[in-house]
């Protein structure tokens, strides 16, 4: 995570990082979030990700 991080800072100048994944073994799910930067602009972000994703802004790509 911390590599992932480190890259979009330094190449893409991010303020705010925000990475989401989840983890399958033997039917139990995990949830894993990481973050970087503020806790204000990593909270924006979150919530500007929902909205696009919850509230009609994105299409799901179900066989991902």
């Amino acid at each position: 995570m911390q590599r992932i991080s480190t890259q979009l800072i330094e190449e893409v100048g991010a303020d705010a990082v925000i990475i989401v994944f989840s983890k399958t073994r033997r039917n139990s799910t995990t949830t894993h979030l990481h973050t970087w930067g503020n806790m204000l602009a990593c909270r924006g972000l979150a919530e500007e990700a929902y909205g696009h994703l919850c509230e009609g802004g994105a299409e799901v790509d179900d066989d991902a």
